[in-house]
């Protein structure tokens, strides 16, 4: 068990604590350390210790991005690629370079394969993204372009599984809602921008913090940050290694889905703990399923106990992948 005054290294696995107060801050990334410990039923000063650990050693970041589908700047691309040699640190790095890269996945047990997902800014370039090869990567082979048609789970959304059903419903209860019907565009302010690039660096910051940064009203700076998070222009997210949480496995999961049974396979899986980020694509293998356990053992169970339960689901295709950092401030 990590103790308070311990640094965590990679290597370490936080205690269960640890991971309540992690999943707490997934769920809800500007929640106050007196709520947390009266949700948790934990003492404040012992969640405060832990919350400012958990922070200053970097092992969790509150952070906040755009929702670029919503607003419609950015369409997301999920790219298959192989290059003979250099893979994949040497990959990585040129692939993090290209404007509007949002992660690349490493394939185990592939020579030089990588899953690379991005955005392009407009319809016309989903078709001419990949056209003339990967910028930057010239021996690179594009084994694939798969486009998003429905984002069913986003990997913002996703949280360690260690609450109870009540301790999530409490945490709910003060974030601040879509506003009804489907999302539309919505046109940033200056403003806007400053607000979002602040809570970038650190969602948790205070509005006192904001305002004063910023030259606003503690009230202009807390209307802005809901009017922001109502329209879904803008996502709150508690980045944190899900080995640290203890699931070191991640694989990505390929389906090919009866269209008949899309949406019901899409929703099923959304709300599977153990699911990431789930996506309807284009291509043979329509459904994309971001899968993070604790072993092999249930990974496998993940393949016969949840999707072999499935009706509509014709063929599966599992990989073992690996997260790569990038250099250019994209979430990974």
């Amino acid at each position: 068990m990590l103790m308070d005054t311990d640094r965590i290294d990679e290597a370490d696995c936080l205690d269960a604590l640890d991971r309540r107060i992690v999943a707490a801050l997934q769920i809800s990334p500007r929640a106050g350390v007196a709520e947390v410990a009266r949700i948790l039923g934990e003492h404040e000063r012992a969640v405060a210790r832990r919350v400012q650990r958990l922070l200053d050693t970097g092992v969790t970041h509150c952070t906040a991005e755009f929702g670029p589908l919503l607003r419609g700047r950015g369409h997301p691309l999920h790219l298959r690629l192989k290059r003979a040699a250099g893979w994949p640190e040497s990959a990585s790095t040129a692939l993090a370079a290209w404007a509007e890269v949002l992660n690349v996945d490493a394939v185990a047990g592939g020579t030089g394969r990588l899953w690379c997902e991005l955005l392009v800014e407009t319809r016309s370039a989903l078709y001419t993204a990949t056209a003339d090869g990967v910028p930057g990567l010239p021996d690179v082979d594009v084994l694939g372009a798969d486009f998003t048609l429905r984002t069913f789970r986003d990997e913002s959304e996703w949280y360690v599984p260690v609450l109870t059903e009540e301790e999530e419903k409490r945490l709910r209860a003060s974030l601040v809602q879509p506003l009804p019907g489907p999302a539309q565009p919505y046109n940033l302010t200056p403003g806007d921008v400053q607000v979002v690039k602040a809570l970038k660096r650190n969602a948790r910051v205070s509005l006192t913090e904001l305002a004063g940064e910023l030259g606003f009203s503690t009230a202009t700076a807390g209307r802005r940050i809901t009017a922001l998070l109502e329209r879904r222009a803008l996502r709150l997210r508690t980045v944190v290694d899900p080995t640290l949480l203890g699931r070191p496995v991640r694989a990505r999961v390929r389906l090919k889905v009866h269209p008949a049974g899309l949406e019901a396979v899409g929703g099923a899986l959304s709300a599977c703990p153990d699911v990431l980020f789930c996506a309807a694509v284009t291509g043979q293998y329509n459904l994309l399923v971001d899968v993070c356990v604790e072993d092999e053992g249930n990974l496998y169970r993940f393949v016969v106990d949840t999707l072999g339960v499935l009706p509509h689901i014709s063929d599966v295709g599992t990989e073992i992948v690996r997260r790569l950092p990038l250099k250019n401030g994209a979430p990974t």
